[in-house]
């Protein structure tokens, strides 16, 4: 089931909404600029460009969401309620947050962790426990930022693609 059916305001001035179909570039091109930022860093947590087919889908299923300022995709995310090839089989009700990428222009204001805790609090009116997220073993400061964001660390899984962090922010009822 999609985390929201409509647009929803995220901050005074940006709007959350589910990705629709034909907005796969849109998706992609936020995908890709903070990944060359990040390989810029020396940090390689995604490859130049994901395979659009992959957004497609996640369109399709209603997890991709668009953060939009005045019309402008700024933000955006995956929210699913299995992660599998991560977390393995898990009986607790989760979200769990992925591709999550902050254009340039709107970095350094905190807009991810807002929109972290937004999923927290539709997570919460779902009845989940967790909010989950992986992050790159390599990436300190995003692991950081996570941390101070009130996530716990909860394991490095040895088989994963490439070196991750788990983490997960139990949900206040």
């Amino acid at each position: 089931m999609p985390i929201l059916t409509g647009p929803e305001p995220l901050t005074l001035d940006t709007t959350i909404r589910l990705a629709n179909p034909g907005e796969e570039d849109t998706v992609l091109d936020l995908l890709a600029e903070a990944a060359a930022w990040l390989a810029g860093r020396g940090i390689h947590q995604w490859p130049p460009r994901f395979p659009r087919e992959s957004v497609s889908h996640q369109i399709e299923r209603g997890e991709a969401l668009l953060i939009t300022r005045l019309d402008r995709s700024i933000a955006t995310g995956v929210v699913t309620e299995a992660e599998p090839d991560l977390w393995g089989e898990t009986t607790e009700p989760a979200y769990y947050v992925g591709r999550l990428a902050v254009a340039r222009e709107a970095a350094g204001a905190g807009l991810g962790i807002r929109i972290v805790d937004w999923i927290g609090e539709r997570a919460a009116a779902r009845g989940k426990t967790f909010v989950r997220v992986a992050a790159t073993r390599d990436n300190p400061a995003l692991r950081a930022i996570y941390e101070r964001a009130g996530f716990e660390h909860v394991a490095d899984p040895p088989e994963a693609r490439w070196p991750t962090s788990l983490y997960q922010r139990r949900i206040g009822r």
